[in-house]
């Protein structure tokens, strides 16, 4: 059970109202990561921000999302976790990728240098 209730345009106030309403309004559904960041709306600001700069990035959605999944996965917040998962899928990485991300590893040899996030990897980061 989340400890923080996941705010709507109809529940948050103030900022968090107008962010979550025009994320809403852009994309017709909001998740739970981001509802339950709207309880403040510095973080949730600060997110899009991160977000819509990473979107600019030159670095491939579907690379962020595995580095992404390997860093959530070393943190231990499930619902960032779930959250980057959901957006690798939908990036059309396969579950294979998927595990070997939360194993910090990669099968494509460019994208294994994920495997200096996991704890005890011999790669010498």
């Amino acid at each position: 059970m989340p400890r923080l209730n996941r705010l709507t345009p109809e529940t948050a106030v103030g900022a968090s109202r107008d962010l979550l309403g025009d994320l809403v309004s852009r994309h017709g559904q909001i998740g739970d990561m981001v509802s339950t960041m709207a309880h403040s709306p510095a973080v949730l600001g600060g997110y899009l921000q991160l977000s819509r700069a990473m979107g600019r990035a030159k670095l491939d959605r579907g690379i962020s999302e595995r580095i992404s999944i390997a860093v959530q996965a070393l943190q231990g917040c499930g619902l960032c976790l779930d959250a980057h998962v959901g957006a690798a899928r939908s990036m059309g990485v396969d579950e294979e990728e998927i595990e070997r991300a939360h194993a910090g590893t990669s099968a494509d040899p460019a994208i294994n240098l994920l495997a200096g996030l996991t704890p005890g990897s011999d790669t010498g980061a």
